[in-house]
């Protein structure tokens, strides 16, 4: 079996590469259809290396190349692609980078087609269906999810009749560099520090940082409370509202160094989020070992449910729910950790790529 997977974009090469290298160990050859840029580029350096896997990668990301020359590199990346399509058994395309680009060129795919779905309308999309996605959706021969909840609200938003070609391949842990091996979950003392990691967007809850600055029950804990992430443009405003209040904060892009340190650190981190399908650096954090509370929002919720971690679910979005997610951590550290690592277990891309070949078939 032959699969083009394409992010042209390379918005998620930690998933790609963790995809590419457990379905090249099940003897499918992959072909990888992506952009370079200037964060992570080291997965697809080491995608490139996987026995049974090609990258072909042009300068289309925005961290890159301008929007007018990354426009026309995709449509060089697509181009290659349609030459190629007669040696595929499936295209499986992971993320959009220009639908009115993309979609006449799926519609000619359409019976190899497999469309991952990692969001059921893109980020900040107000409307509860999106035209592009449900038009490719109908298109595709396969769909895929990546958590049972993503597929659940997929079907809420369009409809009961995709399910029947639909299928579930779980996410699976994700080290913040190619080839870390996973940190097995321990016992640890009282944490240091309180802290969030990730791209800074409205949608993921940071305002949640100034209650917790301002909440005499944080303070009692002494846990510091720390930001690092790239923030995005219209949230300056808040980033310097949470300086002021004793927050530290790292706005930029961590390096694997950096980040390594950072994950090495006697702390628990907080996913505040106040939307999500699926978090990236949720299994980036239980790769390595890290405990971690979560709203209760979309996959977040669904995540810790499944593996019996209620305990570190917010029971809502306030300084007084992450106090009483901190007790409970101190008070159950035995059954939290062993939680953790059967969650780390239960996600190694092994076992939630099991029978791929199968999805991919169409079977």
């Amino acid at each position: 079996m032959r699969v083009a997977l394409v992010d042209g974009g390379s918005f998620a090469l930690p998933y790609d590469h963790g995809l590419a290298s457990a379905m090249a160990a099940q003897g499918i050859e992959i072909d990888f259809y992506g952009s370079n840029t200037r964060y992570n580029g080291e997965f697809l350096r080491a995608m490139s290396r996987i026995p049974g896997v090609t990258v072909y990668q042009h300068d289309i990301s925005r961290t890159v190349a301008p929007r007018w020359r990354g426009v026309l590199a995709y449509l060089s990346l697509l181009a290659g692609l349609w030459r190629r399509r007669r040696s595929y058994d499936a295209v499986n395309l992971q993320f959009s980078v220009l639908w009115p680009v993309e979609l006449p060129f799926l519609w000619m795919l359409r019976k190899s087609l497999v469309f991952t779905v990692h969001n059921p309308v893109p980020h900040g999309f107000a409307r509860r269906r999106h035209a592009p996605t449900e038009r490719v959706a109908r298109w595709a021969r396969t769909l895929i999810f990546v958590s049972r909840f993503s597929q659940d609200d997929f079907m809420a938003r369009y409809g009961e009749a995709f399910r029947t070609k639909s299928r579930i391949v779980l996410h699976g842990c994700s080290p913040i560099a190619p080839d870390l091996p996973a940190v097995r979950y321990v016992r640890a003392a009282s944490p240091e520090a309180l802290v969030y990691w990730s791209t800074v967007k409205p949608y993921k809850g940071i305002e949640l940082f100034a209650e917790l600055a301002r909440s005499p029950r944080i303070r009692a804990l002494g846990v510091d409370l720390e930001i690092y992430g790239a923030w995005s443009p219209e949230l300056h405003a808040l980033r310097d509202e949470i300086a002021a209040l004793g927050v530290r904060i790292e706005d930029g892009y961590l390096d694997a160094a950096l980040l390594l340190q950072l994950l090495s650190r006697n702390v628990v981190f907080i996913l505040p989020y106040r939307e999500a399908t699926q978090s990236g650096a949720l299994f980036s954090l239980l790769h390595h070992g890290r405990v971690f509370i979560c709203a209760d929002v979309g996959d977040l919720g669904d995540f810790m449910r499944r593996f019996g971690l209620e305990a570190l679910l917010m029971k809502g979005r306030s300084a007084d729910a992450v106090a009483d997610c901190l007790g409970k951590l101190e008070t159950k550290e035995d059954d939290i950790v062993y939680a953790f690592q059967a969650a780390q277990d239960a996600s190694a891309w092994a076992r939630t790529t099991a029978g791929i070949a199968a999805v991919y078939a169409g079977a």
